[in-house]
């Protein structure tokens, strides 16, 4: 007897539903083979002892030390002591600016971090059963550990006394030049006249001054003199006053010399709890930027 049609639908809709399901299973037993989530992710090896620390404050002045509490405890074997570690990096900042030119603004700035120093231990901390506490189910305890005092920042900030030994001890030996080089390929008519008229090189501009009208501006646009071509080339004594020109009077301003250098230092330190099998677990990192 041949089935009601509903019957009939639901039998076909079983089949296509085991299809799918059987396909969707040889896709994900393919995709583990190729993508083990559990192979790629789990840590494999030792348990250590588990540790959380929380630090006094995130900023520490040279020299000085930095409070913090740390709790922890093991479910595998005895505690045998604590240490603290930290690397260091090392932020330098530049900037150089000429205020001479008019028609755009030139400047240099630079912002460069450097690993100085790779994670080392800095302090060790005996392990002691009475700092266990029953109300945390945890050791706990509070120390500190010491920043140096050579990491105190350091900074060259528009200076009243311009010195070229620390230009090349903080900017590199080529930097003036190829400084004063990269502005004169930049330099327009209005930026010459303005530096060379403001450093009192020359006295009077009109001789190396051409004018021609603009309609769009309806205005005059002035420009060096054109030549036959009907450019308006760097006149030569104009060059000549500028290689005379020296970094330390392109830099100069109203108040100071417009130079910074900044040199900062921040450490990354984790505390880690070594077990009587020498295996430590270890703290999340804590940021401590040094002033």
């Amino acid at each position: 007897m041949k089935p009601q049609y509903p019957l009939y639908k639901s039998v076909i809709l079983r089949k296509a539903w085991k299809s799918l399901l059987y396909s969707l299973m040889f896709i994900t037993l393919f995709s583990c083979e190729k993508n083990d989530f559990f192979d790629e992710n789990t840590i494999t090896g030792n348990v250590g002892p588990q540790a959380y620390w929380e630090v006094g404050s995130s900023t520490a002045s040279a020299g000085s030390n930095v409070p913090f509490v740390v709790q922890y405890y093991s479910t595998v074997a005895e505690i045998d002591h604590s240490e603290v570690w930290y690397n260091l990096t090392e932020i330098q900042e530049k900037s150089v600016s000429c205020t001479w030119v008019t028609t755009f603004t030139y400047s240099y700035n630079s912002i460069k971090s450097e690993e100085k120093r790779i994670a080392q231990k800095i302090k060790e901390y005996p392990h002691a059963l009475a700092v266990w506490s029953d109300s945390l189910h945890a050791y706990s305890f509070s120390a500190d550990f010491p920043v140096s005092g050579t990491l105190k920042p350091f900074s060259w900030v528009k200076p009243d006394v311009f010195d070229s030994t620390r230009m090349i001890t903080y900017f590199g030996p080529d930097f003036m030049q190829h400084f004063k080089d990269s502005l004169y390929n930049l330099l327009k008519f209005a930026d010459f006249k303005n530096m060379i008229l403001g450093l009192s090189l020359m006295d009077n501009f009109t001789q190396y001054t051409d004018s021609t009208f603009d309609i769009n501006s309806n205005g005059y646009v002035y420009h060096f003199p054109k030549d036959t071509n009907g450019n308006t080339p760097v006149p030569d004594a104009i060059r000549d006053l500028y290689d005379q020109i020296s970094f330390k009077q392109l830099v100069s301003g109203a108040s100071g010399y417009n130079v910074e250098f900044k040199r900062n230092y921040f450490l990354e330190a984790r505390l880690r709890v070594y077990d009587k099998n020498n295996i430590y677990g270890t703290t999340v990192s804590k940021r401590i930027d040094i002033n």
